[in-house]
């Protein structure tokens, strides 16, 4: 691992249902920016809510294939889409789009399907968890939303020698009255902050979040996209509401800094994992 890497999160506010708008406003964002890699929220491609629109708005996404939709500027990009899948199944996915084709995807693993999420019906469930080379010496892995409350993703990501993880969500702001820890507008933002700090810090790597903005109905969606360096730092936040552009410098002195001396990975044996979840889901 060597050298720096410009991130920058672009925290939008995507059309319900219309990729092509959704694509172009990317890519605007993305040219008002330097950075080497630019993170999206969850399914900014075609806004959240789209129901039983979601076969006519699914596009192949191969790895290898031609990105769907083009211009989307010279950084990669990593966007959510709707992906066609085999046996007329669709998936919530996040694909990483450098020049003009598919470099890496990323099918989300947990649906919610409670209060207003309905996602299980929907969407078919992915069934891996990869890593893709972000930039020269930069390994990085991928989570979509619900993914980063199952902590087994991050540690099996973090296992795998990523440095930087990316986070796509579409959470919506609860609590309204009572505001957060920090006084914020949304009390249900804090936990997410909180576990993107600790995972940082518990595996010494950068994490990056991009939450959506903007109203579907009667949902509003809290905004918050934020940067956290290993040490559990805020680098960047992005506000409540509307469309913004955070940007940080990683740096990857930060992230030997942060694994020493205490350097949990190092420390970790996976293989004691695997033998005592093996035990609890009775496998001999």
């Amino acid at each position: 691992m060597s050298g720096r890497l410009r991130l920058a999160v672009f925290q939008s506010a995507p059309v319900l249902r219309d990729p092509e708008e959704n694509a172009r406003r990317i890519a605007e964002a993305a040219g008002r920016t330097r950075a080497d890699l630019v993170l999206t929220p969850e399914l900014s491609l075609t806004g959240y809510d789209v129901g039983d629109d979601a076969a006519r708005l699914a596009v192949v996404a191969q790895v290898g294939g031609a990105a769907p939709f083009a211009g989307l500027g010279e950084a990669a990009v990593l966007v959510g889409l709707v992906e066609r899948g085999e046996a007329g199944l669709h998936y919530n996915t996040a694909a990483l789009v450098r020049d003009g084709r598919i470099a890496f995807r990323h099918r989300k693993l947990y649906l919610p399907t409670y209060g207003m999420f309905d996602e299980g019906r929907i969407f078919a469930r992915g069934a891996e968890l990869g890593t893709f080379d972000a930039a020269e010496g930069w390994r990085a892995g991928v989570l979509i939303c619900e993914d980063l409350w199952h902590p087994a993703l991050a540690y099996v990501l973090a296992m795998s020698g990523i440095h930087l993880l990316l986070v796509q969500a579409a959470a919506p702001g609860r609590g309204v009255a009572e505001g957060g820890e920090a006084g914020g507008r949304f009390a249900s933002w804090d936990v997410w902050e909180r576990i993107v700090r600790v995972t940082a810090q518990l595996y010494g790597i950068y994490v990056a979040l991009a939450n959506r903005a903007g109203v579907e109905g009667a949902v509003t969606f809290a905004g918050g996209s934020l940067i956290a360096g290993p040490d559990g730092s805020v680098l960047a936040r992005g506000p409540e509401e509307g469309e913004a552009v955070l940007e940080a410098e990683l740096d990857a002195d930060e992230v030997r800094r942060a694994r020493t001396p205490g350097a949990h990975l190092r420390d970790d044996d996976p293989r004691l994992t695997l033998r005592l979840l093996a035990r609890l889901v009775g496998e001999p």
